[in-house]
């Protein structure tokens, strides 16, 4: 899981890598209009200055939190100035490949500032291009950094650590300034997540020490918000205050909400730890309402993490709990690892294109030599001696060949692999993340409260959550157990599982399952997400239909088929009338070719859950 940092990553990337506007104090929408007017004067024709007025309409939007209208604009920019570049002439390309360079810096920004990592890792490494082009050593440093922002984001450690030191190699042979502090400041976020506090701190106090001589309050106050967290890991107190006293005047000059939002929260969470709990909620409360009026999720869920225990500190224990259940939402609704699985995907990608493109190069190399083995040949000899040698080559390139293809379906099993162990991470969040956090919480509180009675219950409560993780992991080990990807075993963990969620309930459970051949092989992907789907099911009839009968009828042949059917209060009170849960329930059916369907029961009360398919699709 991110750590808190995290949560402002975000506002100090955009610091780096955003253009300064121009001098215009116009409006977004009113640069749009000017933009328009200016399209519509020069047409087709490659135009620099509308590739300048994108770029400011796009950092305005930017400015004013309207990112897709931003992302649109900086899109546009880096095609005109693209085809600008390929239209002119060698003296002007340099002027082209310059505006593209700056229209490509500010799209990867807007696209990291969306959560979406990999398509601004992929336009990083097209800011990089251009740079190399250009031979601009400094924007090639930065786009290192970048990179490294991208990968630490993404919680892939080690390539962060490997472009936070080309960075920081990079800008040490150009010497000092901005773009040297960026990447010490980068290599120390990196240290920081690796648990090498010590190291990450002294990488920071250098970008420090070159922030005095520099007039840039954004970055200051980024490298002085990391320091701030490091200094918190190695439980330095005064420093933190000291630190936290350095940034105020830098907060105040920059006077944006984002950058205020993560000062309060630093600032609320230092004055709990001190055992200043009313002064802390009061800086927190100033920090979420930030948060939700820049649409921040992952800052919202640490801002109420913390609040739950400022709460928690001051005996508040109905407002803690809410708070905590708050944070579980918001970092739900901000969750990572499909980014995760989309750069997983993008490499894998790459990796079969460069083996095609050698395999294709081959077999071009060998018909080329063939003809010009026919065109040179003057004679018999000479034709048979170089038909043997091509014969050799061709048998080498055939061996190449066949050898491209079978690393290609390696990798594509590896992705494969790959796509099921990051949905037992999501799985493993989704099931266990909420459960800890609630049983950390009222541990807390166990250690505050003081009335038996209380403290009793909370025990009792800290109880249940652990019994409830203990189920949960279990049924994530299942689905990882190659020695369960069988149609009976699903059938056993089915029923176990609908035992286990409706003991103790008073509901009377109906099971009715059936393989026609329990030994039937079924891949790790389509058991779990079907056990899911019989979950999300019983869930939902607990929770909002009241029954007092739940029927499971499962059966596994040609067209699987099952069916989750309850006695309750029908439709109406069910939870498919709103939220995420059939939505989920139909998307992991889909992936296997899967149907889904929800319907009143035939006798009037209740709702029955059906799900279908063919086993040909597994």
């Amino acid at each position: 899981m991110m750590r808190a940092r995290e949560s402002w990553r975000l506002f100090l990337f955009v610091v780096l890598m955003a253009v300064a506007p121009g001098a215009s104090a116009q409006s977004a929408d009113s640069l749009q209009r000017l933009w328009e007017q200016r399209r519509v004067l020069v047409g087709k024709a490659a135009d620099s200055l509308l590739v300048r007025m994108g770029n400011d309409v796009s950092l305005a939007y930017l400015e004013e939190g309207r990112l897709d209208s931003a992302l649109m604009h900086s899109a546009r920019s880096i095609a005109l100035a693209d085809r600008g570049a390929r239209t002119s002439g060698k003296q002007d390309r340099y002027a082209w490949l310059m505006l593209r360079l700056t229209a490509e810096r500010i799209h990867a920004s807007q696209l990291f500032f969306l959560n979406r990592y990999p398509e601004s890792i992929e336009a990083i490494k097209a800011y990089l291009a251009t740079a190399e082009e250009l031979a601009l050593q400094e924007d090639i440093g930065a786009a290192y950094n970048y990179l490294g922002y991208c990968y630490t984001a993404m919680e892939d450690l080690p390539s962060a650590l490997q472009w936070s030191r080309k960075a920081m190699e990079t800008m040490r042979g150009i010497g000092g300034g901005i773009d040297l502090a960026n990447a010490y400041t980068g290599l120390g976020n990196v240290l920081d997540e690796l648990g090498q506090y010590d190291s990450a701190l002294f990488y920071m106090r250098k970008a420090l020490d070159l922030h005095r001589e520099l007039d840039r309050p954004g970055n200051h106050s980024g490298t002085l918000f990391s320091a701030i967290e490091t200094l918190r890991h190695l439980q330095w107190p005064d420093s933190v205050d000291a630190y936290l006293n350095r940034v105020a005047p830098l907060v105040a000059e920059i006077d944006q909400p984002r950058t205020h939002m993560h000062y309060l929260n630093l600032l609320g969470q230092r004055a709990v730890e001190a055992g200043r709990a009313h002064e802390g909620i009061a800086h927190l409360l100033r920090a979420d309402s930030l948060s939700v009026a820049i649409e921040d999720h992952r800052s919202r869920h640490y801002i109420n993490r913390a609040l739950a225990l400022g709460y928690a500190a001051v005996g508040n224990t109905r407002e803690a709990v809410t708070r905590a259940e708050l944070a579980d939402a918001e970092l739900k609704e901000d969750m990572g690892l499909e980014k995760v699985r989309a750069v997983a995907a993008a490499q894998a990608k790459a990796d079969q294109e460069r083996q095609l493109a050698t395999s294709e190069a081959n077999a071009e190399a060998l018909r080329k030599g063939r003809w010009f083995a026919w065109a040179v040949a003057g004679g018999g000899v000479m034709v048979a001696l170089l038909l043997g040698v091509l014969y050799r080559q061709g048998r080498k390139s055939a061996k190449q060949l066949a050898a491209a293809q079978a690393e290609l379906l390696r990798m594509e099993k590896q992705r494969e692999a790959e796509r099921v162990r990051m949905s037992v991470a999501r799985d493993i969040h989704d099931e266990l993340g909420g459960s800890l956090s609630k049983i950390a919480l009222l541990s807390d509180l166990v250690q505050q409260e003081h009335a038996a009675a209380q403290s009793g219950d909370r025990l009792r409560s800290i109880a249940d959550h652990a019994r409830q993780v203990r189920g949960s992991l279990n049924d994530v080990v299942w689905a990882a157990d190659p020695s369960s990807d069988h149609a009976g075993a699903l059938l056993q963990h089915i029923a176990d599982r609908a035992h286990r969620l409706l003991d103790g309930t008073g509901v009377e459970l109906q099971l009715d399952l059936h393989a026609d051949d329990p030994q039937q092989v079924l891949g790790p992907a389509f058991k779990r997400d079907l056990s899911m789907v019989v979950k999300e099911a019983l869930n939902n009839a607990l929770k909002h239909a009241r029954p007092s009968l739940i029927s499971v009828r499962f059966r596994i042949h040609a067209d699987r088929f099952a069916t989750v059917s309850d006695n309750g209060r029908g439709m109406g009170h069910s939870a498919v009338d709103g939220g995420n849960g059939l939505a989920n329930m139909r998307e992991r059916l889909s992936a296997h070719g899967g149907s889904f369907q929800v319907r009143p029961a035939e006798t009037g009360t209740g709702t029955v859950v059906e799900a279908a398919g063919s086993l040909a699709t597994v």
